[in-house]
């Protein structure tokens, strides 16, 4: 009797997925000298990596905690980059032939993000803040997002939060904040962009503004003020 066999091989994790290839090569070759560190120019030689190229990587790896800058121009493996050298050594031993092991980025996406916020507060009474993004015309890969409001002298005292999937089309999240009795609150924004585990978040960008507060309403009802920056999200083939 014949049998026939098919051969499965293993999976490269998630959060390696998202790295481009240069970026596991780069990992691969730290995972490969002394203490786990090099100088810039020893990397790029052995990755192949122009110095626009060799920036690209390593902004991606040093946000995602993988390496880390240890003095002028020489990077170090963190812990999670040594255990994603091991993972991908695992995954080199049981894939040989696979030379596709990232999910390739189309490109780095720059959204403006938005806080809105009434441009004078009033101590004890509860105001609402906004939270927003603006579309952007042929962002055509959703991503899933998370917004953190966090403010001090101000009320609630621990974060707010928001999660949503981003697409194309703008979004905003409204929030509540009652300020305490300070001459200031500050806002702080900070907006996510999340995988589909646990431990895949890398930051999008964030901001803070600080709020002038009165100490009562005689002021009367004050105008909005709208407080932008860049955000980076990363949209995959």
């Amino acid at each position: 009797m014949n049998l026939s066999v098919k051969q499965f091989y293993m999976e490269l994790p998630y959060h390696l997925k998202t790295l481009p290839p240069d970026a596991l090569d780069v990992l691969r070759y730290l995972g490969t000298v002394d203490d786990l560190m090099a100088y810039k120019d020893d990397i790029c030689e052995a990755v192949d990596l122009t110095d626009r190229g060799f920036g690209k990587v390593i902004r991606r790896l040093v946000t995602k905690n993988y390496v880390v800058m240890d003095g002028s121009q020489v990077y170090r493996l963190t812990e999670l980059g040594q255990q994603s050298v091991e993972e991908l050594a695992a995954y080199d031993a049981e894939n040989p032939d696979d030379e596709d092991t990232g999910e390739a980025i189309t490109e780095m996406i720059q959204r403006r993000a938005l806080l809105v916020v009434p441009s004078l507060l009033v101590a004890g009474e509860a105001a609402q803040v906004y939270v927003g993004i603006y579309d952007l015309p042929g962002f055509d890969a959703a991503a899933e997002v998370a917004v953190r409001l966090s403010s001090v002298y101000a009320q609630p005292e621990t974060p707010q939060e928001a999660s949503f999937d981003l697409d194309a089309g703008p979004f905003y999240e409204t929030f509540t904040i009652t300020p305490d009795y300070y001459k200031r609150v500050r806002l702080k924004v900070e907006i996510y962009q999340l995988g589909p585990n646990p431990g895949d978040i890398a930051v999008a960008g964030g901001m803070y503004v600080d709020v002038d507060v009165a100490a009562s309403a005689d002021h009367g009802s004050a105008p909005l003020l709208a407080y932008g920056t860049d955000i980076t999200i990363e949209q995959f083939e």
